[in-house]
């Protein structure tokens, strides 16, 4: 299977094939890169597997803005992601030193994963429709996006989690 550096312009998308389940597909054309599901009630942990490896995104505590990332089987997060105050933008902060960006543009048309020199490695379009699909456009290779293939499934996540709490409130 390619790697999602390999992928640089053309178009993966996350697909919801049952409006009833929690339960997404990572699609280049008809294959299936990698499958996401929610693992609790409010979606508060998030499932993602590709290929032979698997991770879990999920909040440590409710009360702080903190989103962790581990891999299935181990307890300890060896990624975190932190909302900037007032800002449309978030870093991860990656084992080893490494950091990307994800930002978000202004009425919610689209948002990216970026380098730390804020260069988009991947944008994110979202399509309204009763099944939800978000096109996927991988803009340059990146050794990061290969080692981190779940920063695509995170910034989604956000997305999703900015999304309902503009309709809670």
């Amino acid at each position: 299977m390619k790697s999602l550096s390999e992928l640089v312009g053309e178009t993966l998308y996350f697909y919801q094939p049952s409006i009833w389940k929690s339960y997404y597909e990572l699609k280049h054309g008809d294959n299936v890169l990698g499958t996401i599901s929610f693992l609790k009630f409010f979606r508060t942990r998030v499932m993602f597997k590709m290929e032979n490896k698997s991770w879990e995104i999920y909040r440590p505590h409710f009360w702080k803005p903190e989103i962790a990332i581990r891999q299935t089987g181990y307890e300890l997060p060896y990624a975190t992601y932190h909302r900037e105050r007032l800002k449309l933008r978030g870093t991860v902060k990656l084992y080893k030193g490494d950091q990307m960006l994800i930002s978000y543009k202004l009425l919610r048309r689209g948002y990216s994963v970026q380098t730390i020199r804020g260069e988009d490695l991947v944008l994110f379009k979202d399509k309204p429709s009763l099944r939800k699909k978000t096109e996927i456009h991988i803009e340059q290779k990146s050794d990061l996006l290969d080692k981190y293939p779940w920063v695509i499934v995170l910034a989604w996540y956000i997305s999703l989690q900015r999304k309902r709490a503009a309709h809670a409130g």
